[in-house]
């Protein structure tokens, strides 16, 4: 019988941009040296900010999609729960 691996998680919402994109950095790495092959990146909606925009998400998104991303080991991703998080191929 095959065992279920639950997704592991990464909370960055209510984080600066740059704190955001240090700690998924290091939850990519950490993910990969554990053997996973997705990992879900919380952004939140991006609701409560004076804007009412989607700040987080669309900065970690150009991320996951810039070289650094690609250096992080990130191969693609799916915006889920109703565009609060990522589930991030790796």
């Amino acid at each position: 019988m095959t065992q279920f691996k639950p997704i592991q998680e990464i909370d960055l919402h209510g984080l600066r941009p740059e704190e955001a994109l240090r700690r998924l950095a290091q939850a990519l790495h950490t993910a990969r040296l554990q053997g996973s092959r997705r990992i879900r990146v919380i952004t939140g909606r991006g609701l409560g900010n004076p804007l009412q925009e989607p700040v987080l998400r669309q900065k970690v998104e150009t991320w996951l999609m810039g070289a650094q991303g690609v250096r992080a080991g990130a191969r693609g991703f799916t915006v889920v729960s109703r565009g609060g998080a990522l589930d991030v191929d790796l």
